[in-house]
């Protein structure tokens, strides 16, 4: 009895010693639980960073600024406003924003069709690297202007629809993945109705 009684007191002893120390070790640096999850919190967030997009990136260090867009099929580009016109972020990235030699190549193709540009500038409003938008304007402040939607396919720019007035759909019938955020919606001769893309 006397060695069980011993053992008992022991055992309390043992145990009040081993309560005191972890609250020493628990109030001097934190429970280890709540280190492991401090650490476990650490490698998470570390894990779970996100990588700078570099377009996005180049596009903001160029002076420019970004614009989330989102299509209507829910799909999502970033486009990178810049002086006066702006460039889908890839594209402007890969340097295929050539505004300037493609407006050029633009006001070839109009004047080819006929119409005199003597007096007038085009200009490349959005430039999504395939698909681009724009305008003729005059150089003057006198007479109209007009729209151009043009596709890019390696060095050559084709003209599919240009003027003044009504978007006809048919002059994307060759370019059916023309972006709808370029031309939401267009004029549909057959149905005689508006057409949203």
């Amino acid at each position: 009895m006397k060695k069980s009684l011993l053992l008992f007191i022991s055992l309390i002893i043992l145990g009040l010693v081993a309560y005191t120390v972890a609250k020493k070790a628990e109030m001097g640096k934190g429970s280890v639980a709540e280190e492991s999850k401090e650490i476990s919190h650490d490698e998470t967030s570390d894990s779970n960073a996100q990588v700078a997009n570099p377009a996005s990136v180049f596009c903001e260090e160029n002076g420019g600024t970004l614009e989330m867009i989102t299509g209507t099929d829910g799909s999502q580009f970033g486009l990178c406003h810049i002086q006066d016109y702006a460039c889908e972020e890839w594209a402007f990235y890969r340097g295929e924003c050539d505004v300037e030699g493609d407006a050029l190549k633009v006001r070839q193709e109009l004047i080819a069709k006929g119409l005199d540009l003597d007096k007038s500038k085009v200009v490349i409003k959005k430039h999504l690297g395939k698909y681009i938008e724009g305008s003729v304007a005059p150089i003057d402040s006198l007479g109209g202007g007009g729209y151009f939607f043009a596709v890019k396919e390696g060095d050559n720019v084709k003209v599919l629809a240009d003027g003044n007035g009504v978007i006809l759909c048919s002059s994307f019938a060759d370019y059916p993945n023309f972006s709808s955020y370029l031309v939401p919606e267009c004029y549909d001769e057959v149905t005689r109705q508006s057409v949203i893309r």
